[in-house]
């Protein structure tokens, strides 16, 4: 393994002991109840699914890189290729962590949907997917690491690519979309009971991968002290970011203009929460896009600096987005006369969201530097060995 150096241990070290406060906190959960998080009669959905709707968007916004390798020949994109596909089969794991803390009894989230069925739920579709999605990212990482290595058979590389352009539909269409019509189903949160939601769910997977794939290219290239991708790539992706975030904005408005002219008072309730006790992520939410947006147009937005800023703040929003979504519905009162209805994430549930995401960020680490991550290099006798990051030869 590299960068086995002290300041690799201590980054292994730290997440460690967040896996396992944070898995210590769900042993507590699993033994006293769920009491020990935000959650309540009212609003059972916490941080556990907004982790779980924003891993499942990440893990389908990634499979973008493989379409542009292998559906719009981008080779320029190819030092990213194997990473994107590790980063979306651990983000997957994420987001089942994530629902299997929010079920409770983790044997009843493996049941479904072998066993627990009811096929009248739109989980029971969704559930299914994983697996397929998981077995697709597994058979697609399979051949692109035999190409990877230096295998010349045919078969293998048209495996490889045809997986890679297959993955982006599905991912969108099959898998993420379909969780977003989980929420627009439910007609008792005028929040949620919108057709616009099952592709906004898409486009916004679409910013968080490519923002993730962005801010991935630029920190390997700091930590490797390498060029991973050139220059031009990067500018590439700025534009491609900035064509999802804008068609995201779009769904954005609609969301909240239709919530505001319906004149229905849950949603009414609804705009005044977001523009009252969450005003703070809601800002986040529509300015961070924007703002986004925005840097994204010019040269200089498009640069390494700019574009880590931008992507991080791009990812900040999407998460602003799926809490507003997933909590603010929830708080609005069903029926007259309810009670005010409060959710606060508490220190072992944050902790739990954490060792996931401490969990996910170890087995990236490990998978980067145990599987290989670029093609093969050959040899030459003469000029010894010949590289290509991004298009820049190092002899």
């Amino acid at each position: 393994m590299k960068n086995t150096g002290r300041t690799f241990r201590v980054f292994i070290g730290v997440l460690l002991v967040i896996i396992m406060w944070g898995f210590y906190n769900w042993g507590l959960a699993l033994a006293k109840g769920h009491g020990i998080t935000g959650g309540n009669d009212f609003v059972p959905w916490g941080l556990d699914i907004v982790g779980f709707v924003f891993f499942v968007g990440a893990s389908a916004g990634a499979t973008i890189i493989g379409l542009m390798i292998h559906a719009f020949e981008h080779e320029h994109y190819k030092p990213l290729g194997v990473r994107a596909i590790v980063f979306g089969l651990v983000s997957l794991m994420c987001a089942v962590l994530n629902l299997i803390m929010g079920v409770g009894l983790p044997l009843r989230t493996v049941l479904i949907p072998w066993v627990l069925r009811n096929m009248t739920s739109m989980l029971i579709y969704t559930s299914s997917t994983y697996f397929i999605f998981g077995g697709l990212f597994l058979s697609e990482l399979y051949f692109t690491i035999r190409v990877a290595r230096g295998s010349t058979s045919k078969i293998d590389n048209r495996m490889a690519k045809w997986l890679a352009i297959i993955a982006v539909p599905f991912a969108v269409g099959v898998l993420h979309a379909p969780h977003g019509a989980l929420f627009a189903v439910v007609k008792a949160r005028e929040y949620w009971h919108t057709p616009l939601l099952p592709p906004h769910f898409a486009v916004s997977a679409l910013v968080t991968g490519t923002a993730f794939m962005i801010l991935m290219a630029i920190l390997t290239s700091r930590i490797d002290k390498r060029e991973l991708v050139s220059m031009e790539t990067l500018d590439h992706m700025g534009r491609l970011l900035s064509l999802f975030i804008t068609i995201n904005l779009f769904f954005d408005f609609y969301d909240i203009f239709v919530l505001k002219y319906s004149e229905e008072p849950e949603g009414i309730e609804s705009l005044n929460l977001l523009t009252g006790r969450f005003a703070p992520l809601f800002i986040l939410n529509f300015g961070g896009l924007f703002i986004s947006l925005i840097i994204l147009l010019f040269k200089w937005g498009r640069t390494p600096k700019a574009l880590t800023f931008v992507s991080c703040l791009a990812i900040s929003a999407i998460i602003a987005y799926r809490y507003d979504l997933v909590v603010v519905a929830q708080i609005v009162p069903l029926l007259p006369g309810f009670p005010e209805i409060h959710y606060y994430p508490t220190i072992p549930e944050i902790s739990m969201e954490a060792s996931i995401v401490a969990l996910g960020l170890l087995f990236y680490t490990i998978l980067s530097r145990v599987l290989p991550m670029e093609e093969a290099v050959p040899k030459s006798p003469e000029v010894g060995t010949i590289k290509r990051w991004g298009g820049v030869k190092i002899e």
